[in-house]
């Protein structure tokens, strides 16, 4: 028999041998004697067996402890591979089989859970909080793009390495980083909004009273989704549009305002007081500048004459310096004319349009004609103070000056180097643009490339050299 049951075992017999003495000494038959042993053992085998279930149930409810801990273990072990070679007090890691006695088998898991606890509740934690920082920033940037393993993942099942808590961290801070970016895109755009409402002189009923209330102290209130960010994105482009229009509107209209106050001797103090009541660029402002026009536009009319004098003036200039002759002057009637009419004022206008951008056509060249006659007035005064006998006499009214000479020195050599060059340049883009045009560059009624080639061929560019007459 085992030990474990001999004290249930003897203490039996003994009280058998005492129960049987006691039958005998009282002298109960065989049949009463079997009777009362069988109700005497119903009894006893009643409260062994309810024993045995409670002794059942506490050794299965033992195995189920060993059991969850051991689920546990193999939870945190898997969870926790970076930590693989840590060793144990009680056995080795893997070794989570469960073997009777049932006790030291829970006491050993025990040890063992408690060792790993710490460090598994620690990452556990550090990884449920980042994934909800990921849920946090997901549900706020909707459709923003996320590491897919990463999400698809949760806390319950990560492998809670380092390596993993670290890509963990690596994806909220580069989502926490998009979206800040998100939130000062949506304060800039709110804020710019704002300004354009207050600039363009906004209607209460027509200002968004959210927006108002959240884009200094909390942006992120009006969303931070691609489509918030769009629709907000999209209403401030409205406005610097409608903006941008007024501005050229309101510019046009002040130029053209402005110019007439000085054309008609606006009173001053009427002029200032105008601009300073009409600041800005709402709608009001804008109109009141073009009903200003309109005023002088009437006054303008009543004053022809003052405009198309003024236009005479600038066709004038333009002719200078296109080098137009007389014939092409000429070419422009209504500058010859006594009308003063807003048609010919008209004209007038239309035909400084052309001139100016003919003269921006033509402005390389003519800067190289420039250059040339700039060239031949320097040869021509060369020439003359060559001529000047008097510059090499040291007294008298004439007194020689030393630097005279030098200075017709230094004209030389730059005459002796820069003519050859202007010479080429000139007559190369005159060829170019004639060939372009499919007519002659005129200067002053001649073709300028005539000019050019006849002095090339016919006659030799005199220069003084060392104070005598040198050609080249």
């Amino acid at each position: 028999m085992d030990r474990r049951g001999s004290y249930i075992s003897s203490q039996l017999i003994v009280i058998n041998d005492k129960l049987q003495l006691l039958y005998d000494e009282i002298g109960i038959s065989e049949d009463e004697r079997n009777t009362r042993e069988r109700n005497l053992y119903s009894a006893v085998s009643h409260a062994l067996e309810q024993q045995v279930e409670e002794v059942t149930a506490e050794k299965e409810n033992l195995y189920r402890s060993c059991h969850d801990l051991r689920e546990q273990l193999t939870t945190m072990m898997a969870a926790l591979q970076d930590v693989q070679d840590l060793d144990f007090s009680c056995g080795a890691r893997g070794d989570l089989e469960i073997k009777f006695p049932l006790m030291s088998a829970f006491e050993s898991l025990s040890k063992k859970h408690e060792e790993l606890k710490g460090l598994y509740s620690q990452r556990y934690q550090k990884a449920h909080e980042l994934f909800e920082n990921l849920r946090m920033f997901s549900t706020a940037m909707e459709g923003l793009r996320v590491d897919n393993d990463i999400f698809a993942l949760n806390p319950d099942t990560l492998s809670l390495t380092n390596t993993n808590i670290a890509a963990l961290e690596t994806e909220v801070r580069r989502l926490s980083e998009e979206y800040e970016r998100r939130v000062r895109i949506v304060q800039d755009d709110a804020d710019q909004i704002v300004t354009l409402w207050a600039q363009l002189g906004t209607s209460q009923h027509n200002i968004d009273r959210n927006i108002l209330a959240c884009y200094k102290e909390k942006p992120e209130m009006l969303g931070l989704t691609n489509a918030h960010l769009e629709k907000l994105s999209a209403k401030k482009n409205m406005l610097q549009e409608e903006k941008d229009s007024r501005l050229r509107r309101l510019s046009a209209t002040k130029a053209a305002v402005q110019h007439l106050w000085s054309k008609l001797s606006e009173d001053e103090a009427a002029v200032k007081a105008f601009d300073r009541a009409n600041r800005g660029i709402a709608l009001h402002v804008i109109e009141a500048y073009e009903q200003e026009l309109a005023r002088l536009n009437e006054k303008k009319r009543d004053h022809m004459h003052i405009f198309i004098e003024d236009a005479r003036q600038t066709l004038q200039r333009l002719w200078d310096s296109l080098y137009f002759s007389e014939d092409e002057m000429l070419e422009f009637t209504p500058a010859w004319t006594d009308i003063f009419t807003d048609a010919s004022l008209a004209a007038h206008e239309s035909e400084i349009a052309r001139l100016e951008q003919l003269l921006q056509e033509r402005k390389p060249t003519l800067a190289l004609i420039d250059a040339y006659r700039e060239l031949q007035e320097d040869i021509v005064e060369l020439e003359q103070s060559q001529q000047d006998a008097s510059r090499l006499l040291s007294r008298g009214p004439g007194r020689r000056d030393p630097s005279r000479l030098l200075r017709e020195e230094q004209m030389r050599k730059r005459i002796a180097k820069r003519k050859p060059k202007i010479m080429n340049d000139l007559m190369t883009t005159l060829c170019k643009w004639e060939n372009e045009n499919g007519r002659p560059f005129m200067v002053s009624g001649e073709r300028f490339l005539d000019i050019l080639r006849e002095e090339e061929v016919s006659a030799k560019v005199r220069i003084y050299y060392l104070g005598g007459l040198m050609t080249v």
